[in-house]
């Protein structure tokens, strides 16, 4: 096994000049980053603190789903943001988390697609989550926390038998182990490259990062939203980051802003 703990100064040895982060606290263990993270920015942390920890004992993913979280085998990191956006456009941070950790993927030698609005899937499987949330004042942003959990270095045996024909992770499709540190620090230079170009340019910065990866577009899904359930056809995402959904029953494509997917089809 490789040994990698991450340390701060270990970290941002390895990160480009110029970028976003100011501060890494490295946690052992922790119920959950993103409440940790959040947190901290109730208590003042600045704009760019990385929290990570090496285990955790509630990781969540969306919809309150619980996040496996073991030991020494993954990445958990929660990226404290205060960025200076309207309240309508800090839920889209999310996709930038989504194209920024695909880029990461790519550049240690694993093939990955983006799945609506929140999941990174390798070989068709799911390998990675990330979890937004916010907080707001009635003028604008107070802070937003983006947490990650990413499977590096997860093997089959390593998943519980409910998870093993559905998640995967960054070793079990290259067929080696990483350094979590250097996955890490490409994630967090590519963050930093995709914050600055949403912050310039909004989604549509995005938007090719999005579609050339995309997971869904043109296939079958079952999709949960407000007022129901039903099957359709994905055709991509609209210019504000919403899916393009056609409903089986329907004649015209929707914009769909939340929502979650329960199934999917060739």
């Amino acid at each position: 096994m490789v040994c990698d703990r991450i340390s701060g100064p270990d970290l941002f040895g390895r990160l480009a000049p110029r970028g976003p982060w100011t501060d890494v606290v490295c946690l052992d263990v922790t119920d959950s980053t993103n409440r940790a993270a959040m947190e901290m920015a109730e208590n003042g942390a600045k704009h760019g603190t990385v929290v990570i920890a090496d285990a955790q004992t509630a990781g969540r993913g969306r919809m309150g789903r619980r996040w496996v979280s073991p030991a020494g085998k993954n990445l958990y990191v929660s990226l404290l943001l205060r960025p200076p956006v309207p309240t309508v456009d800090a839920p889209r941070l999310a996709f930038v988390a989504g194209v920024a950790l695909a880029d990461a993927v790519e550049a240690v030698g694993v093939p990955a697609a983006l799945k609506w609005p929140n999941d990174l899937y390798c070989g068709g499987r799911k390998a990675a989550g990330i979890l937004a949330e916010m907080a707001s004042v009635p003028d604008g942003v107070r802070h937003v926390v983006i947490g990650v959990g990413l499977n590096v270095n997860m093997e089959e045996a390593d998943f519980p038998p409910d998870l093993r024909d559905t998640a995967t992770s960054l070793r079990i499709r290259a067929g080696r182990a990483f350094r979590r540190v250097d996955v890490l620090a490409r994630l967090l230079d590519a963050f930093g490259t995709r914050y600055a170009e949403f912050i310039g340019g909004g989604f549509a910065s995005l938007r090719d990062g999005w579609d050339r990866r995309d997971f869904l577009r043109g296939r079958r899904v079952l999709l949960r939203r407000q007022g129901g359930e039903g099957w359709g056809t994905a055709d991509g995402l609209d210019t504000a980051g919403a899916l393009r959904f056609l409903p089986d029953c329907g004649t015209a494509i929707e914009s769909v802003h939340s929502g979650e997917i329960l199934d999917f089809r060739r």
